[in-house]
């Protein structure tokens, strides 16, 4: 597994999960079938990757294809950093 998403599940296990839920995050976990991506969520995620790594989601990529999970997102941030 890459640092990036090491971090990626690191912060969504740590952030995302609500207490109380009996969730074990991974790289394959589904984040929007199991309903651990909502607006308010997604919003969070967003700034995680803007403030934390340095990379800013545009409209364009806001698609729920996009964040089907940590691979995805992985695939979207190394998308933009190398444009």
């Amino acid at each position: 597994m890459t640092e990036l998403t090491q971090r990626l599940v690191v912060f969504v296990q740590e952030n995302l999960v609500l207490d109380g839920d009996d969730i074990k995050v991974d790289e394959t976990t589904p984040l929007l079938v199991s309903g651990l991506l909502d607006s308010l969520r997604t919003a969070r995620l967003l700034n995680f990757l803007r403030r934390d790594l340095g990379v800013a989601i545009p409209a364009a990529k806001l698609d729920p294809d996009n964040f089907r999970d940590v691979v995805t997102i992985v695939a979207m941030v190394r998308e933009l950093e190398s444009v």
